[in-house]
């Protein structure tokens, strides 16, 4: 017995496949800049291979989990393929009781401020490495640790450069 809507089968199909395919991508959430309104406040938390910064002005908390972007600036120069990058924004879940981060993807800073997509799915909470970026992070965020006193707050990425990069090339301790 045929219906009147078999001729829709195979289209139906089509757009159920495509549905299913694509609906993880669909569903992340984009990575959303701070509001005009609401300017940054980067704190730097740690230098090493990288300058670390805080958006102490972007943190949301659910108890005493924080979800957080952190700026992460790399040496002058740095390149992947042609172009130059200043860093990035890895986005992170920590947990400020049970000491442990979870990573939640990464968004790439271009030089002159371009911001990439975010990509990368949330991990599972991992307990924070001692001595670790990531337990200085949560430091600064759980504990109002405030490491590198003289280096004032950014309220731009370009800043965050421009105050990370020297820092990264003399091998500043907290």
């Amino acid at each position: 017995m045929t219906s009147r809507l078999d001729q829709f089968r195979a289209a139906r199909n089509a757009l159920l496949a495509f549905s299913l395919w694509t609906g993880p991508v669909m569903a992340q959430t984009p990575s959303a800049p701070p509001s005009p309104s609401a300017p940054l406040e980067l704190r730097l938390a740690d230098v090493g291979r990288f300058a670390t910064f805080v958006d102490m002005g972007g943190v949301q908390w659910t108890g005493r989990a924080a979800k957080l972007r952190v700026l992460q600036v790399a040496e002058g120069g740095f390149k992947a393929g042609t172009e130059e990058f200043w860093g990035g924004w890895r986005h992170e879940v920590i947990d400020c009781q049970a000491r442990t981060i979870a990573h939640a993807g990464f968004s790439s800073v271009r030089a002159g401020g371009r911001e990439g997509p975010l990509t990368g799915d949330q991990r599972p909470a991992q307990p924070l490495p001692a001595g670790s970026t990531d337990e200085a992070v949560a430091k600064v965020v759980c504990d109002g640790w405030r490491p590198f006193a003289k280096v004032p707050v950014a309220t731009s990425v370009e800043r965050a450069v421009d105050l990370g990069r020297p820092l990264i090339e003399t091998g500043a301790e907290p």
